[in-house]
């Protein structure tokens, strides 16, 4: 008999006896009541009391105790564990309860859509390079939910995932970044999955929610691969970063990943998820500062190196990816300055080289932020490995206005200059917002 068993049994013979003494004094002297009635009748009492005390069990989250030797071993007199429900055994029939976690980490979700107007060939389309023509339209932007959740003191978990319509207008799911990070102290934390390349400051500033970003959109030079982008802003495997010991000061950090890297042959997916084609990973290094004494200033650089697979018979091309920045941000001002050289090297020793850069700049008063960003991309025309080939640079001019706290209109003008075609002109409004 288990010790659970033994306490219920005492319980029930003692409420037994004292129930019996009570019916035996409530009674009439002139009045028998048959023992066995009674007893009959206390029993069914006990048993609606256990049932009431399953149902509190099962409402709480309880598990059913059943009866095990550990069980039924004497608990040590220095124990302070209490088991949970999810240490008690249970019925491998009971699917609900197995994936219950009553005291497990909590899972937050927030999310982040926009809706477009656009009309002219370079209206900062969704996916580009696609010139569909001068049509004015309607687009739905990409609908990104954002889940985070602190599963203990050092491990966090992060993830995005999209759905965005394409240019055949059909809706497409991803998982834009999947994320699980140990942070040991502010000198070193570790993450695994899939996340945003340590390549400038843009990338790893703003992600996927439109609302974050001042502007209509974001820079070419860091669009997304599946929308055109050139440069490996994404990739699966590890990022390494923290504070450098004896520099907080001037805040300075240190980055170190390698990944799977971007795929040479894949245009609809680049980005390498599941399987690599190739054993040899890229890697990246980056390193800013962030001084105290100049608030908002972040001045840092990076270095990112891979070797493709295969391109035809022109052999196995190397790519580099040199960055520098310096942006300024407050409440009120807003000052990004990037430039990025893309280089692919073929093993004849032919390069090609690719500059990037944007510059922007905002003021907000009150609810409004005018901004303005000049942007420049030329890339050669005989570059083997980059999905765009071309010159795509020009300014754009712009007005955010924060309707509400999480909801904000922007009304932006684009004019670019391109090899070929001639140059083009977009307008584009965008409401963007927090759910």
């Amino acid at each position: 008999m288990t010790r659970t068993e033994l306490v219920r049994r005492s319980l029930a013979a003692g409420s037994l006896f004292i129930l019996s003494i009570y019916a035996a004094a409530a009674a009439p002297a002139d009045v028998a009541i048959p023992a066995q009635q009674v007893i009959d009748d206390l029993l069914k009492r006990l048993a609606a009391s256990e049932a009431r005390i399953s149902l509190l069990e099962q409402r709480l989250g309880a598990a059913p105790v059943r009866e095990s030797a550990a069980l039924a071993q004497p608990l040590p007199e220095t124990a302070t564990h209490i088991e949970s429900p999810a240490d008690m055994p249970h019925d491998p029939a009971d699917h609900d309860l197995m994936m219950a976690l009553p005291s497990g980490p909590k899972l937050k979700i927030g999310g982040f859509a926009d809706f477009n107007f656009g009309t002219g060939t370079v209206a900062n389309p969704l996916v580009y390079p696609q010139q569909s023509s001068a049509k004015s339209q309607f687009q739905i932007g990409q609908i990104a939910l954002f889940l985070t959740s602190q599963v203990s003191e050092r491990w966090s978990f992060v993830s995005e995932i999209g759905y965005t319509a394409d240019s055949t207008n059909a809706w497409g799911f991803d998982i834009e970044r999947l994320q699980l990070t140990y942070k040991m102290n502010p000198y070193f934390s570790i993450t695994g999955g899939r996340y945003h390349s340590a390549i400038g400051y843009y990338n790893t500033a703003y992600h996927h929610g439109t609302w974050f970003q001042t502007a209509q959109g974001r820079p070419f030079m860091y669009y997304f691969e599946d929308s055109g982008g050139i440069l490996p802003v994404h990739n699966v495997g590890l990022s390494a970063t923290g504070l450098v010991r004896g520099a907080e000061k001037i805040g300075l950090h240190w980055v170190a990943e390698a990944g799977n890297g971007r795929s040479t042959h894949s245009v609809d997916n680049p980005v390498q998820n599941v399987v690599s084609d190739r054993n040899r990973k890229s890697v990246n290094f980056a390193a800013y500062i962030q001084p105290e004494a100049v608030p908002g200033l972040q001045i840092g650089g990076s270095f990112y190196l891979d070797k493709l697979s295969a391109i035809g018979n022109q052999g196995r091309p190397t790519q580099r990816v040199s960055s520098a920045y310096a942006v300024w941000t407050n409440p009120s001002w807003e000052f990004l300055n990037e430039a990025v050289l893309l280089s692919n090297v073929l093993p004849s020793g032919k390069s090609y080289n690719t500059p990037l850069a944007y510059t922007q700049l905002s003021r907000k008063f009150g609810i409004y932020r005018p901004y303005v960003r000049y942007q420049y991309v030329n890339v050669p025309a005989a570059d083997p490995v980059n999905i765009f080939n071309g010159r795509y640079d020009g300014p754009s001019v712009g007005l955010r206005i924060d309707a509400t706290d999480y909801a904000a209109f922007k009304l932006q003008y684009n004019r670019i200059y391109m090899r070929q075609p001639a140059a083009a002109n977009g307008l584009n409004a965008q409401i963007s917002f927090a759910f």
